[in-house]
């Protein structure tokens, strides 16, 4: 189509590389606006227009004030003509996927025989990164690190009582409250801070009753909306097993599978009710922040038989699995057979159970993200998806989170954004968690923080090759691990991950000036820590 435009604008360039926002977030299109005698990538902000010419050496800026006019056709290639300045000025949505205790296994990381076509297909259509690294290997505290964009600061701060920051007002605003305090309507379901809620709870044994109205994270949400169904309270229901049950300390299996339908199960609850929470948002004037949190795979390994029967248990690895170790701590307070601990069989089974887990929230998954391509919202929603820690199946003889191996530290994450060049490209640039904060901030256009310890991911979403972060730092009691590109460094204990997956076999003695180094950058990167507060 061949149009004439009269437009208010900045006709700028940056260094050869010019950025492209419409209605003030960032959009990730490459493909230029082609004009008569010259080229021109058009930035739209939610005050100005931005025009840049490709390949102008010197960066000249014409005051906002001023009415330019082209009376040259342009031939729009980048813009669809069906968006209209209405649809265009409303900025993008964002919908984050938190899945408790998700490890990078999907099909979409290299796992085949994983039954997982949801969370692929968002692969495929977004930015798989290989290499996410969480900043603590527990649900709480890694979540709070998340959610405020910054490293631990105390010993507080890497358990799971870290949220008592926030609810003591000593935290900086989470990024739900800075999208809400920019005009977003906020909404949680399910798991996205500790409690399966969002409230605060007090746990007395396997016990759990509800202190307050007051939320983990105050100011952060307009609307805060989880179903317990017949488990009676989300606890119970984040524990659940079929039935209505839920676990007793050493009286409940470590793994179920019954033969229901996948309403016999808590996350079916979660996907139902973020299906008509959509339908509802969709009818909002202003943009929407959904957080949506699900509990599998976290233990008990729960889901309908149906996904269980997608796995042939008798072909399940166990290469990687040392069962002369007995590491780990929850995963022992569920009833085993003392006898079967070092089966093979047994290994096998509880393995079963995980992959089993995963397919079953991945169905869910889908219910919800299909809903959103049905209500049209998926071209204008930046979905996330994002583990909360890793996880170990027998790895190092451990049993579960809790350690600062790279089986504890890597986590699946996946960021789906509109326009996005090269998508289903997946990237091996190393991103921690503390780093979404950033990034969603600048994919929405909105002010920048000045708490914040992590970095943009956003020219990986524009380069898959990008590698604007080097290094990944992460905690656990008194306990820092530092991962770059081939080692990681835990204390004074130096692994090369690269050629030793499983961290087994300590280099440090032969390669001491390597250790000093790696050390030094750790400690630099924490005295960067401190002097940000």
């Amino acid at each position: 189509m061949v149009t004439s435009i009269a437009l208010q604008m900045v006709i700028e360039t940056h260094f050869h590389q010019v950025w492209v926002l419409f209605s003030g977030h960032a959009h990730l299109s490459s493909d230029p606006v082609t004009a008569v005698g010259c080229s021109f990538l058009i930035d739209r902000g939610r005050s100005k227009w931005k025009i840049g010419r490709i390949n102008m050496e010197k960066e000249t800026i014409l005051s906002r004030s001023c009415l330019v006019f082209f009376g040259c056709s342009l031939l729009w290639t980048a813009l669809p003509a069906a968006v209209t300045p209405k649809e265009s000025d409303k900025p993008y949505n964002v919908l984050f996927l938190a899945i408790d205790d998700l490890r990078p296994q999907t099909a979409a990381y290299g796992h085949d025989y994983m039954h997982t076509p949801h969370m692929d297909q968002l692969a495929g259509k977004g930015r798989l990164f290989k290499r996410h690294y969480i900043q603590v290997p527990t649900c709480g505290a890694s979540r709070y690190s998340m959610l405020t964009g910054q490293l631990p600061v105390s010993r507080e701060s890497t358990n799971n009582a870290a949220f008592a920051l926030a609810e003591s007002g000593e935290a900086p605003p989470s990024f739900p409250q800075w999208f809400r305090e920019h005009g977003y309507h906020t909404v949680l379901t399910g798991k996205v801070t500790h409690s399966p809620d969002g409230y605060t709870w007090r746990r007395d044994g396997y016990r759990y009753h509800r202190t307050s109205d007051t939320p983990e994270l105050p100011g952060a949400w307009d609307e805060m909306i989880t179903p317990a169904g017949e488990w009676e309270t989300p606890w119970y229901a984040f524990f659940g097993y079929a039935g209505g049950e839920t676990r007793r300390q050493h009286h409940r299996p470590a793994v179920e599978g019954k033969d229901v339908d996948d309403e016999g199960y808590p996350d079916t609850l979660l996907a139902d009710v973020a299906v008509e929470t959509l339908r509802k948002l969709a009818e909002r004037e202003e943009p929407f922040f959904y957080a949506l949190g699900l509990y599998k795979p976290h233990l008990p390994f729960t889901a309908p038989k149906t996904y269980w029967n997608l796995y042939d248990r008798d072909a399940i690895d166990l290469s990687e699995v040392d069962l002369s170790r007995r590491g780990g701590g929850e995963f022992w307070t569920y009833a085993h057979d003392p006898s079967a601990l070092d089966d093979p069989d047994y290994a096998r089974k509880m393995r079963h159970g995980y992959f089993a887990s995963v397919s079953y929230v991945d169905a869910q998954l889908g219910k919800v993200l299909d809903e959103l391509d049905e209500l049209g919202l998926s071209e204008r929603t930046i979905v996330v998806l994002w583990g909360d820690h890793g996880y170990h199946l027998g790895e190092r003889g451990h049993w579960g989170k809790h350690t600062l191996h790279e089986y504890s530290m890597r986590a699946a994450f996946m960021i789906r954004a509109p326009d996005m060049p090269h998508p289903g490209m997946a990237t091996d640039s190393i991103t921690s968690s503390i780093d979404i904060y950033p990034t969603l901030v600048e994919l929405a256009g909105l002010p920048m923080p000045d708490h914040l310890d992590g970095t943009s991911m956003l020219p990986i979403l524009k380069d898959p090759t990008s590698t604007p972060i080097d290094a990944a730092l992460g905690f656990w009691k008194d306990g820092i691990t530092l991962r770059t590109d081939r080692y990681r460094l835990i204390d004074r204990q130096l692994y090369e991950t690269a050629t030793d997956p499983s961290e087994d076999t300590p280099i440090g003695d032969r390669y001491p000036d390597l250790l000093q180094d790696l050390k030094a950058k750790r400690d630099a990167l924490l005295e960067a820590r401190k002097a940000r507060r």
